[in-house]
């Protein structure tokens, strides 16, 4: 039900100056109607994102599904992101993400670039699922501390200094973020397409690139941008 295509097509990159790897596979199951019929009818609510950047909706992604990607994934991790052999990958969530707020209703954090968590070997997968022109995702640059990996080591530098410019230049535009701005620089983007897998380190800045809110706002999963986010950490 979940197979993963043979003739996939992959593309590893390393981007911005710190040269951070990405990896994206389009046509990664051989047919992904099974993966979005399951994010149709999953249990959309509230408690997955409640204090989180997230402007949307989630529901628990299937097991099987979910399994097929991370093992899937797991292999190109270990390879391409060169995690050590000897750490073992855990899953922490996999869930279906619908878009569900305009700009004007959008908190602080969800107008600029996001990190996942601070640790070294933890990585985000992400599926595109319904077809449509959504947008994809971006990647940036912090301007005032040049950051592009916000690791451990990091992360006070850069909470204060990204405090400490707001309050000197004011808040980034109620918006979903897009581009460079006074606070963040685009370094690379990631178009979306269906049954694309886009796999990058939890530590980079990134957001959804939504251009166009009157289509990628869309609460109904039969047509809203549905997508899977896997993320996961390799520990001892």
């Amino acid at each position: 039900m979940y197979d993963i295509n043979r003739k996939q097509r992959q593309v590893a990159q390393n981007i911005g100056h710190e040269q951070t790897p990405i990896f994206v596979v389009d046509d990664v199951l051989l047919d992904p109607s099974a993966a979005i019929a399951n994010g149709v009818t999953a249990d959309y609510g509230t408690s997955m994102v409640q204090g989180t950047y997230y402007p949307g909706v989630r529901a628990n992604v299937g097991a099987e599904y979910g399994m097929a990607i991370l093992q899937f994934a797991a292999h190109i991790l270990y390879r391409h992101f060169q995690v050590p052999k000897e750490l073992t990958l855990y899953p922490r969530n996999g869930c279906f993400s619908l878009l569900t707020q305009r700009p004007a209703d959008l908190n602080l954090l969800s107008c600029i670039p996001h990190f996942d968590n601070n640790e070294t070997f933890s990585f985000a997968i992400l599926h595109y699922l319904n077809p449509s022109e959504f947008g994809g995702t971006s990647f940036y640059r912090h301007k005032p501390t040049g950051f592009e990996n916000v690791t451990q080591a990091r992360r006070k530098q850069y909470l204060q200094a990204a405090q400490q410019h707001i309050n000197q230049h004011g808040n980034p535009k109620q918006q979903y973020v897009t581009g460079t701005d006074p606070h963040f620089e685009l370094i690379h983007t990631v178009d979306y397409k269906p049954n694309r897998l886009v796999i990058y380190p939890a530590t980079i800045l990134h957001s959804a690139h939504i251009e166009k809110p009157n289509v990628d706002v869309n609460p109904d999963p039969k047509s809203g941008r549905l997508t899977a986010n896997f993320f996961v950490d390799f520990q001892p």
